[in-house]
Formats: structure tokens, C-alpha cells, sequence
């Protein structure tokens, strides 16, 4: 079973290398539709239902590790999922506001994008903690909200990994110009004002798509399943905004507050609480134990 799993991997890694040589090369210019007759799906929305069936699955698998009924999955991933999609998409609208004021009807056209992970790591939280309260007595349901967040980090990795993959086929979230041999390129009509004369850009879709798959292999390796309540979620928040804020200076769609970079701001503020968090945390240990 392993060995075809493994199998499959290798597949559609090799697939996955083959379609981004030739779009970055500029060989082959994507779509946002696939077109199947009169209907007409968007690969991005199709790549945001992978990364939720990815995720569900995971988290179905890894639920046994920290003691989650299956009926009870459904229940948490249920608030997880709502909550998260209009959070993210509830930040986006926010970050960018002149611009949904003037069109209105964009702010209901998912399909086209604008989730932003943050929304969706704030949305979230605030549904989970909101379930947590609910299903479990004060007294313990701090300790569960910590648990179920390190139960969810995979599915959560593994879900922005492949939602990056949505903004690919929308030909979003590139960087500035550039010509190292990884550059992307972006036609014409997907370029930013101000750049339309350049043609290779910085893929940081992919940038953030491997980051996120090294830190997913450094938490299951270094840090596990046998983490202290909240610590895998901690150690996620801390290498993902750590990994953010450096590309958030790479970004051409930055999102600014006069000249200062607010996306940036958020990584370096989540990275001090994190590890201040952290840190606290594991003083603690180190004082119970003497």
C-alpha cells in the first residue's frame, strides 16, 4: 500500500514539474477555466475543494493520535471550514476596500480569488474557539482548543499547499521582475500597472508552497504528535510568518498602509507572540520538572 502510494506521489510530482517548466518558460499559457462543453470550472475554486478533501482526509487519518471520534471530525471541520473560508475572504476584502467599493458584485466572486490566509487562520481560530467553549468545560477547554489545533496543522499545511496552486492557474501572487533560471512567465494581461513591460517574474506561489511542505516535514519529524498541547500549532504560526515576512517583500500586490507593508507586519508580529509563547511555555515545563 505504501509503495503505491509512493508511486502515485512520484507521478504527479513529475506532472507537476513538467506543467510549471513549461508555463514558466512561457510554452504553455494556462487557462482559469477548464472547459468541459457548455460548463465552464474554474481551477481555482477546483484547487480550493482539493486542498478541503485533502485536509478532511488527513485530519481523518491523524484523528485517532489524539483521541477524535469520527463523527465529531465532521462537527469540527464543519466549523473550521465555514469559518475560515469567511474569514479569509472577509481579510482580502478588507485589505483592499477602495476597490470592492467600486465593485461590488466582485466581493461575492470567489472563484476569481482573494482568500487570504490570514483571514482564514483568524476566522478559524475564532470558530474553533467558539466550538472548544462550547463542547468542553471551562476548565479544560483551553487545553482541548491547543490539542485540536495541533491535530489540524497538517491539514492545514497540506490545504495551502494545494490552494497555492490556485493562484498559479489564475497567474496571481508572482513577484517582482526577475531572471533566475526558476523565473515565471506571466502573459501580458495578468501583469501589474507599471510592469507590463517585463515578462519573467518571482513564482512566489511556489515559494510558499515549498516553504510550507519543509515546515510540514519539520513538524512531523522534530516535533510530532507527543507535543504538549499547543505547541505544533505554535511552532507552525512561528516558521510560516517567519517564511512570510521574508516574501512579503518580494510581493508586487503588497498590501500597503502608506509605505508600510501591512502583511509583513502581521508575520513579524505572529513570530514575536509565537515565540514569546513558546518560550513561556517551555520555562514552565523546565520548572515543573525541577
Amino acid at each position: 500500500m505504501v509503495k503505491k502510494y509512493l508511486i502515485g506521489l512520484i507521478v504527479v510530482l513529475a506532472l507537476v514539474i513538467f506543467l510549471l517548466s513549461k508555463v514558466f518558460a512561457g510554452a504553455l499559457v494556462l487557462s482559469p477555466e477548464l472547459s468541459l462543453g457548455s460548463w465552464s470550472i474554474r481551477w481555482y475554486g477546483l484547487c480550493m475543494a482539493l486542498a478541503v478533501f485533502a485536509g478532511y482526509v488527513i485530519a481523518q487519518k491523524r484523528r485517532v493520535l489524539y483521541g477524535f471520534e469520527s463523527e465529531k471530525v465532521d462537527l469540527i471541520l464543519f466549523w473550521v471550514v465555514v469559518s475560515g473560508f469567511l474569514g479569509a475572504r472577509v481579510y482580502h476584502i478588507a485589505s483592499d476596500l477602495s476597490y470592492y467599493r467600486a465593485n461590488m458584485l466582485e466581493v461575492f466572486q470567489v472563484w476569481h480569488g482573494g482568500l487570504s490566509i490570514y483571514g482564514a487562520l483568524i476566522g478559524g481560530l475564532i470558530g474553533l474557539s467558539i466550538f472548544s467553549y462550547k463542547q468542553y468545560s471551562k476548565s479544560e477547554w483551553l487545553k482541548m482548543l491547543g490539542k485540536t489545533l495541533d491535530w489540524l496543522v497538517p491539514s492545514v499545511l497540506v490545504g495551502q499547499i494545494i490552494g497555492r496552486f490556485g493562484n498559479f492557474f489564475n497567474y496571481e501572487l508572482f513577484g517582482y521582475p526577475t531572471n533566475l533560471p526558476w523565473k515565471m512567465f506571466v502573459p501580458e494581461q495578468f501583469r501589474s500597472p507599471g510592469y507590463f513591460v517585463s515578462e519573467y517574474f518571482h513564482p512566489l506561489f511556489l515559494y510558499e508552497a515549498l516553504i510550507n511542505a519543509l515546515i510540514l516535514i519539520i513538524l512531523l519529524k522534530f516535533v510530532g504528535s507527543k507535543a504538549r498541547p499547543g505547541h505544533l500549532f505554535l511552532w507552525y504560526v512561528l516558521l510560516y510568518n517567519t517564511g512570510r515576512f521574508f516574501l512579503e517583500f518580494l510581493r508586487i500586490d503588497a498590501v500597503f498602509w502608506q509605505s508600510f507593508r501591512v502583511n509583513a507586519g502581521v508575520s513579524a508580529l505572529l513570530v514575536l507572540v509565537s515565540g514569546i509563547v513558546l518560550i513561556f511555555l517551555h520555562a514552565r515545563k523546565t520548572s515543573q520538572n525541577n
